[in-house]
């Protein structure tokens, strides 16, 4: 077999194939296809814009050179309110407040935070150095507790006070952030519940893949400013706003605030605002509620919240591009709200408070058992149901509230004393003898007893233990032979007791009804209470058993289940006063649209009290002038007479008085509550006043000393002059 070397070679073959041109392809070929494309698309976008330079460019240019309009929305200023004096009670005023970024007010501080500024400060070599990023943190660490310490010293704060209100903005914010979070990642695990269904082959190869758990968010809170100053003086804002470079990441914020000047002088009745909770909601009218906006939480604030908030405006400010104010005009001007003129005296409110306020700590100094107590007063106008003081103690300072202190406002709402309950007309307790005006009433209008009758009285009805007087408990012994005016004089609960099975609880709670016990007296403030009248359908709800003559005995003597607040029993001593007639009690006396603010004064616009909204007094049915004639002689002798309940606390020379004290028992071993209800001056009566203190013992001991230097204030006061 012949091998491959044993072949002959084709020397000729292989020069051919040596010198044959190689075949390359031309890259030129290629880039002028490249630039033939995009010279084609060039010319498109450049036809583009000569069509448009042709068609619209002036239209472009016109529009270009038109400034900018933004409509800008301005608040109203919102009603003041004023007592009959003019007294300002509420307001709003312009404020300036201090506001600090909420990184610069976290303890410690947030680390990402603190790494990301430390790192904006250094070159990009720089940020490569651990050793050198990690002195730049510490740094950054110092440089902001320095801040806080300057920012305290400015605003006059110590380092303590400021910490705490640094802690209570974190705690807030860092409570919203863990909601914001734990919401989205419930949003996952419910969408991944949902989701869950057998996978295809080809849902597994080619599907989207499973989505993974949120990654925790930053809320707008931690990135915003908050206010730790309020009320910050010239100096503040002039340092701040002047050497901007030494306070980063503060400002000062302008803004109205609310403000009550007189403190907790009428608290209850002026309440305080809040943040409108309902965003988007009206108050009646057509204007929604913008987040941040304030609307009446109680009080009147929240009783006239549409008449007080006013309308905002909104007005056109017109700028060119680079920022400058052309124009500025009204699209819409606000419109203020309407002032509030009260019925109220200020000084003789004042002096009610402080009166109330004496008689507790009073209550306190002498060791009375450590129940939590409270006490109201109310002066009523027995014509017309005009208020002019009802106090209730203890009180707060809506202040507190328009500073947005959390960490104060937590402290009301936590507080066993109750500072925010308006005793005097949301306190429903048992009346006591007061309420023997009513049963008395209804014993000389049934003709289950004739005025001369008497009863005799040993101290108590059947037992010495069950159903006996005042005086028993205290001396053994009784008031002897009483009419019905010694009854009420001398407080005698046996004459009662003895005659209530003649009355009957139908008649008793009929007469109860006819005074419009247990429902509300339509007074012009929120969360009246209606005190409760037993009827023997309801006994069994409230006490557990069918009525018994004994219920109908507790019943009239103001005792039981029975209930009343001081507005409710100052209704009915005015009722008495004025001839047996029931007037709607009320502490709005006028109110002044926002330009009349310059017109007309506060105190000589609270002539006309009577407004459209008050409903005129109405008269009782049934009820004869013989029958008050009585009773009122019965009034005049409980402060008159030497056996009187409330001659030794009531009775004074200079103005003269006629009421009932009562002592409402509350079982166990609590104090009683002391009670006075009567009106004054007692010959031509003028004012209905009553005076309540919890769990303070007897009522013509505690309420009538009181009620005697009430009554010495307003006669200092003028108020009870003839004219």
């Amino acid at each position: 077999m012949r091998s491959l070397f044993d072949q002959p070679v084709d020397w000729d073959q292989i020069q051919r194939e040596k010198h044959r041109a190689p075949s390359v392809v031309d890259s030129r070929v290629r880039l002028r296809a490249c630039l033939a494309v995009f010279a084609f698309f060039l010319l498109v976008v450049f036809g583009r814009v000569v069509q448009l330079e042709l068609t619209q460019g002036a239209a472009f240019r016109r529009a270009a050179a038109e400034p900018v309009v933004q409509r800008q929305p301005v608040s109203a200023v919102r009603g003041r309110i004023l007592s009959r004096d003019g007294e300002v009670l509420a307001r709003d005023k312009p404020a300036v407040s201090l506001a600090v970024r909420y990184r610069s007010l976290e303890s410690p501080p947030d680390r990402r935070w603190l790494r990301s500024t430390a790192r904006s400060r250094l070159s990009r070599r720089e940020r490569g150095d651990p050793e050198r990023l990690a002195a730049e943190e510490r740094a950054v660490e110092r440089e902001h507790e320095l801040l806080q310490e300057r920012l305290a010293s400015l605003c006059g704060l110590d380092r303590e006070e400021w910490r705490r209100r640094a802690a209570e903005i974190q705690t807030r914010v860092e409570r919203i952030a863990q909601s914001v979070n734990r919401r989205r990642q419930e949003q996952y695990e419910r969408r991944r519940r949902e989701s869950r269904e057998p996978e295809t082959l080809f849902d597994r190869w080619f599907g989207p893949e499973e989505e993974g758990p949120p990654e925790p968010v930053v809320v707008r809170e931690q990135v915003e400013c908050h206010v730790m100053a309020r009320d910050v003086p010239p100096s503040v804002v002039a340092e701040i706003e002047g050497r901007p470079h030494l306070y980063p990441g503060t400002r000062i914020e302008r803004h109205t605030r609310r403000d009550y000047p007189a403190k907790t002088l009428a608290a209850h009745i002026v309440g305080y605002l809040g943040v409108a909770d309902d965003v988007g909601r009206s108050d009646g009218g057509d204007e929604p509620y913008r987040p941040g906006d304030r609307m009446g939480r109680d009080g009147l604030e929240a009783r006239y919240e549409s008449r007080l908030r006013g309308r905002s405006g909104q007005r056109i400010e017109t700028f060119d591009r680079g920022g400058r104010m052309l124009a500025s005009r009204w699209a819409t001007p606000p419109r203020d709200g309407d002032d509030l003129v009260l019925t109220l005296d200020s000084r003789l409110q004042r002096t009610a408070e402080s009166l109330l306020d004496e008689s507790l700590a009073r209550r306190a100094v002498l060791g009375a058992k450590p129940e939590r107590a409270g006490a109201a007063a109310v002066v009523l106008d027995v014509r017309d149901g005009a208020i002019l003081a009802v106090a209730s103690a203890p009180r707060f300072d809506p202040n507190v509230f328009a500073d947005r202190d959390s960490f104060a406002i937590t402290e009301l709402l936590d507080d066993p004393d109750r500072r925010l309950f308006h005793r005097a007309v949301q306190m429903a307790l048992a009346p006591g003898s007061v309420f023997k005006i009513v049963s008395a009433v209804a014993l000389l209008e049934s003709g289950a007893v004739k005025p001369d009758e008497s009863v005799y009285c040993r101290g108590y009805l059947e037992r010495p233990e069950a159903m006996r007087c005042q005086i028993y408990t205290q001396f053994q012994r009784g008031h002897g032979e009483v009419r019905l005016v010694d009854a009420l004089a001398e407080s005698c609960n046996v004459y009662f007791f003895q005659n209530a099975g003649r009355v009957g609880v139908e008649r008793l709670t009929d007469w109860a009804g006819r005074f419009e016990f247990g429902r509300p007296t339509d007074v012009d403030l929120p969360g009246e209470a209606t005190g409760c009248v037993p009827t023997p359908e309801t006994i069994g709800s409230l006490e557990g058993h069918d009525w018994t003559v004994d219920d109908t005995r507790r019943m009239a003597v103001g005792q039981g289940s029975l209930t009343a607040t001081p507005l409710q029993i100052a209704r009915m001593a005015a009722a008495v006063a004025n001839g047996g007639r029931l007037v709607t009690p009320h502490v709005v006396a006028r109110i002044e649209s926002a330009g009349d603010r310059d017109g007309e004064s506060a105190a000589s616009a609270t002539k006309d009290r009577l407004t459209a909204d008050v409903p005129p007094s109405r008269p009782i049915e049934g009820l004869h002038r013989a029958t008050l004639e009585t009773i009122h002689e019965g009034l005049r002798m409980a402060v008159e007479s030497s056996r009187g309940t409330a001659r030794e606390t009531v009775l004074n020379e200079q103005v003269a008085i006629a009421g009932k004290t009562g002592t409402a028992q509350t079982g166990g071993d609590r104090s009683d509550h002391a009670w006075f209800a009567g009106y004054l001056p007692a010959d031509k009566p003028k004012y209905a006043v009553v005076v309540v203190l919890e769990h303070a013992g007897g009522g013509g001991e505690v309420a009538g000393p009181v009620v005697r230097r009430l009554a010495l204030r307003m006669r200092q006061l003028g108020l009870l002059d003839e004219n």
